[in-house]
Parts: structure tokens; sequence; C-alpha cells
């Protein structure tokens, strides 16, 4: 089985990860992680952070 290194909020979004703490999401969590923490409490930011993540990865 291969392993994907997926980037964390942190490296994505740089100090604004830091707010995504009040949905749950830590700035060390991965994208992927991120996004399906941030379906339940906040969906438009998970759809903000996968449109970010597929442009800059």
């Amino acid at each position: 089985m291969y392993g994907v290194l997926m980037a964390s909020v942190l490296e994505l979004l740089g100090p604004h990860a830091y707010g995504l703490w009040k949905y749950g999401v830590g700035p060390t969590d991965d994208i992927e992680a991120a996004i399906a923490k941030l379906k339940a409490k906040a969906p438009h930011l998970a759809k903000f952070l996968s449109e970010v993540a597929q442009q800059r990865l």
C-alpha cells in the first residue's frame, strides 16, 4: 500500500489556519480530515478549503 503525503491546514493557509479552531479543525490536521470535520459544521468552509487545496496542491 502506498502512502500519500497530505499537506496540513497550516501549510495551506498559513496563520489563517488557527481561525478554524472554533470548528474543531487544528492547524496540524491534514486537508482531508479538515474537510471532513468542516462538512458537518461549516460546509461553506469545507468547499472553500477543498477548492484552495485543488488549486495550490
